[in-house]
């Protein structure tokens, strides 16, 4: 569901109310979707059509739309959550020196905690992370 129709019907069938604010995020969230942006990003740009919104609102709207399944949230250790407009399950290429993040969609078999290691852990989802540097940064 990409599209703000099916955003809005979302947000409907959940019973919230399908505000300036909502739209204004997820649009933002939409356009800027391959830079993975952080909640500090889509704040940065809403402020400059919503001046009055606070990053508290924009956090709360992205988890919103992380419930909604639209968007997921990464931490790929780059210092803060990022979101991903892919919410299918893929994995990362993360620039250790800018901290660019692209999605990457390799077959990687399950990995397996041995279980006198999980030590009572459940384990909900996994994900590979590949780190280096990006070809701007190389060059």
């Amino acid at each position: 569901m990409t599209n703000w129709q099916g955003i809005e019907e979302a947000f409907r069938a959940k019973g919230l109310r399908v505000t300036p604010q909502r739209s204004l995020v997820f649009r933002i969230v939409q356009k800027m979707g391959a830079e993975h942006p952080s909640a500090e990003a889509v704040h940065l740009w809403a402020t400059r059509h919503m001046p009055t919104l606070s990053l508290r609102t924009v956090y709360a709207i992205l988890d919103e739309l992380e419930g909604l399944n639209t968007i997921r949230s990464i931490d790929l250790g780059t210092g803060s959550k990022r979101f991903c407009v892919n919410p299918h399950l893929h994995h990362h290429l993360v620039c250790d020196r800018c901290g660019k993040i692209k999605d990457v969609f390799v077959d990687v078999p399950p990995v397996e905690v041995p279980p006198e290691q999980r030590r009572g852990f459940s384990v909900r989802q996994q994900e590979v992370v590949f780190r280096g540097q990006c070809a701007y940064c190389r060059s």
